[in-house]
């Protein structure tokens, strides 16, 4: 048995090397094709889809990684199917780059950081946390309307996150975005992802206080936005932008998503009460950052430098 985990950890490294071998090039070339159409696009609708953006090599080892983590999560994992005693499974993670090599590799050798430094004309990007959300066929459990930025222990604008499909997910069961809810800058009262019942009191601080109008999205008062989805594919979004999804009705097909959290150059530290940062401090991943400082630590390392 040991021998064949050292021989599964050899194999990773090799293809970690081999991915290594090709990230300076692989940067250069997706950075050069961010055009400044798609820049535009995210700047006006808070959200833009960039097609073929990351190259399948990467996926291959994140769904390796995601398996894995599925059978053996970290102590971030909430479980929002069994939670809310809903069918099928919506398992959600947090810092697997921490636990995972394929998932460290994606940060630090892929396009992405680029993607993110470029569409928020940032200098550099630190990577704030990844975060794996899996939906298994049939699972009925919603991600309810949110924004990211209502959860989150920071100040400032330079945010992104870049959604990334490991499967061939539908629209309707990808994520829905509101066409330029980012610039209403909401601080909504925080929704917990496994429904009200199931509520650990986790974010029970928050002072939000802002309520999100789903009264008007139901109705179709908003242009809202979304993708057919194939592997390789990405969403950008900003923190401010309001998004949610449905279940996965799909009874043969996974929809998993990785998505990375970026932060840059005007962002600081902000633990407000009811944030993430206490259950993230409460298991194990406490930043050691003051108020006001900049998010460039062991936990939130720079990953991309713009070259001048």
């Amino acid at each position: 048995k040991l021998r064949r985990m050292a021989i599964g950890r050899g194999l990773r490294r090799l293809c970690v090397q081999r991915t290594r071998a090709l990230g300076g090039n692989l940067q250069r070339r997706w950075m050069s094709l961010l055009n400044d159409s798609i820049k535009e696009e995210f700047d006006e609708n808070g959200v833009v889809c960039v097609r073929n953006a990351i190259p399948m090599e990467f996926v291959d080892q994140l769904r390796v990684a995601a398996d894995r983590n599925m059978k053996n999560p970290g102590p971030l994992c909430d479980e929002h199917s069994a939670a809310a005693g809903t069918a099928g499974r919506f398992h959600d993670d947090q810092f697997l780059w921490t636990r995972h090599e394929e998932c460290k590799n994606y940060l630090f050798n892929s396009p992405v950081a680029g993607i993110a430094a470029q569409i928020l004309h940032s200098n550099s990007v630190s990577i704030l946390y990844d975060h794996l959300l899996v939906k298994e066929p049939g699972t009925v459990a919603p991600t309810p309307w949110h924004n990211d930025y209502s959860y989150w222990h920071i100040s400032g604008e330079d945010i992104c996150s870049v959604w990334l499909a490991l499967d061939n997910v539908k629209r309707e069961s990808m994520v829905t975005y509101v066409k330029g809810s980012h610039k209403w800058k909401m601080m909504h009262k925080i929704t917990n992802f496994s429904g009200e019942s199931s509520d650990d009191g986790r974010y029970d601080e928050s002072p939000n206080q802002d309520e999100i109008p789903l009264d008007k999205i139901e109705k179709g008062e908003y242009e809202l936005l979304g993708w057919d989805m194939e592997p390789g594919d990405v969403v950008v979004h900003h923190g401010w932008t309001l998004h949610g999804a449905s279940g996965n009705a799909d009874l043969a097909t996974m929809r998993r998503g990785y998505a990375t959290r970026w932060v840059g150059d005007d962002i600081r530290f902000d633990p407000r009460p009811g944030t993430m940062h206490f259950n993230w401090a409460n298991n194990g991943y406490d930043c050691g950052l003051a108020k006001g400082d900049k998010m460039e630590c062991e936990l939130f390392p720079v990953v991309h430098r713009q070259s001048v």
